[in-house]
């Protein structure tokens, strides 16, 4: 019974998972969406703040997923990531979002025992996709 119950919870987690380029892709879309809005509106002065809302937004809807005990890789990770100092931990996070994807970042930001740097990774997250958009051009300089 406790296999089958782990082999669901697993199942769960694989499904929601997306690579960093989908990620992208969906962000980029809930964003263009965004800006289509705001040039109808004309609302350009608090553009950059509700552009970062928006991913933000997108950000906590992984965090809302389904929450059970993560897989062994994913506790592995956190184990791994914990040991750095708390500067690097929120780096080694960013990165771990562009190798393999938001959920698993998230994931693994769940485990450590520090909420505080979740907190903070979701901050940093939220400047980084930010940048990356304006790099792509999703996002027009003001």
């Amino acid at each position: 019974m406790i296999m089958a119950i782990n082999f669901q919870k697993k199942e769960i987690f694989e499904k929601t998972k997306s690579t960093p380029k989908e990620e992208i892709e969906e962000l980029s879309t809930r964003i263009e969406r965004v800006q289509k809005k705001l040039k109808k509106e004309g609302d350009f002065q608090e553009r950059e703040k509700i552009i970062k809302e928006e991913i933000k937004s997108y950000l906590e809807e992984f965090q809302k997923l389904p929450s059970f005990a993560a897989p062994k890789k994913v506790r592995d990770e956190a184990k791994e990531i914990a040991k750095f100092p708390k500067e690097q931990q929120v780096g080694a996070l960013i990165a771990l979002v562009f190798e393999k994807g938001l959920k698993e970042a998230i994931s693994v930001a769940q485990a450590l025992p520090n909420p505080a740097i979740l907190d903070e990774f979701h901050d940093t997250l939220v400047d980084r996709f930010y940048q990356i958009l304006l790099e792509k051009k999703i996002i027009k300089p003001t």
